[in-house]
């Protein structure tokens, strides 16, 4: 299978997509032409191109790590011209997108996968593999935060705006959902939950660090689960502090996960039965290391991770390269379809929504039981 990456932010999962015999990065397209020298001989890819239209007609799938706002334009583009589609996060920037891109995916029979690389953290897969097995118990609460102070990314150096000041610091809301959503998501559903968002509500602390950009400092945005579970997002890309751009948690009926903060320690879990009525002993509320569970991942998993080691986002980038390929060769399940990736980018754009309306509840759209046709 020949994989064509459409933006140099691509190159991070190139060695993902080498793990697999069954795979080549044969080509490459970036409109910078000194980026695209640069990465292509840095990489070894023959293929160079400067638009995805011209690209299109070498490979049989592309990986699209374009501007957020172009991720459904690209994605599109390749389905309509028979390709498979990785894409880069969010899926669409509206919701007139997302339904075009589920018709697009129904109708070509393709496999579409986004790029969430945050649910292949080490410590993300093992607490999956946690839920898996029951021992959260019945899971109702999760949360997600992705605290990154981003305001160097605003401009360029000579003063001009960036796409990041449209379309993740031009409005309020929740605008860079999937990386607190996505690992939470994948935990519900582990545990046999409904993980799909139901409606969501969200309210903002105001503009106080840089008042050029209409987005709050820091937003909190709920989401009511269909199965009845709740989950809380917080994205903060504007406060000046150190990043936090992967606290999670989850609580169960018999157990909770938390991560670290600020790569102080591994996150922490507490598994056990619910205590009879009376006095808590605090030995039977005793933290244990994340790290303690890894042997419950599959052999096969563990070996990946260990060849993802020093990738990046902590090895997130190599191991959802690698998993699209699987997918496409079906070879294993698709870890983020079209569904998963709407619903994840929907709730984003339904907190703005709710942000812009008071707080009011706004109902994310059924995506699964709907055709939409413009």
């Amino acid at each position: 299978m020949r994989i064509g990456i459409v933006g140099k932010r691509g190159a991070a999962h190139v060695a993902g997509f080498r793990a697999h015999p069954g795979c080549e990065v044969s080509a490459l397209c970036e409109a910078d032409p000194e980026a695209l020298t640069r990465e292509a001989d840095r990489l070894g890819i023959e293929g160079r191109f400067d638009s995805i239209e011209a690209l299109l007609d070498h490979v049989d799938a592309v990986f699209v790590a374009t501007p957020m706002h172009l991720h459904a334009q690209h994605a599109l583009l390749s389905l309509q011209a028979g390709k498979h589609v990785l894409s880069e996060v969010t899926a669409c920037v509206s919701l007139e997108e997302c339904w075009s891109l589920i018709d697009a995916v129904k109708s070509s029979g393709l496999t579409y996968t986004m790029a969430e690389n945050y649910i292949f953290s080490e410590e993300n897969l093992i607490v999956r593999e946690m839920a898996n097995r029951g021992l959260f118990g019945e899971v109702y609460f999760g949360e997600g935060e992705y605290v990154h102070d981003v305001k160097s990314y605003h401009h360029f150096p000579d003063g001009s705006p960036t796409w990041r000041v449209r379309w993740q610091v031009g409005e309020p809301g929740n605008t860079y959902p999937t990386h607190s959503l996505g690992p939470v998501s994948t935990w519900f559903g582990a545990a046999g939950a409904d993980a799909r968002p139901q409606s969501v509500v969200c309210w903002g602390s105001g503009i106080h660090t840089d008042p050029e950009h209409p987005h709050d400092d820091t937003s909190e945005t709920l989401v009511r689960l269909r199965g009845g579970g709740l989950v809380r997002l917080r994205l903060d890309m504007m406060s000046n502090r150190p990043s936090e751009m992967a606290f999670y948690g989850i609580q169960g009926t018999h157990g909770v996960f938390e991560s670290g903060r600020g790569g102080r320690g591994p996150g922490q879990v507490w598994i056990g039965e619910n205590p009879p009525p009376g006095p808590v002993p605090d030995a039977h509320r005793d933290w244990l290391p994340i790290d303690e569970f890894a042997d419950l991942l599959p052999q096969e998993t563990r070996d990946l991770i260990s060849q993802a080691k020093g990738a990046g986002h902590g090895g997130g980038d190599y191991l959802v390269a690698h998993a699209f390929v699987q997918a496409v060769l079906g070879e294993a399940p698709n870890p983020v379809d079209v569904f998963k990736a709407i619903e994840w980018t929907a709730v984003g754009l339904c907190s703005t929504q709710s942000i812009l309306a008071g707080g009011i509840p706004v109902a994310v759209p059924d995506f699964r039981g709907f055709s939409y046709t413009k």
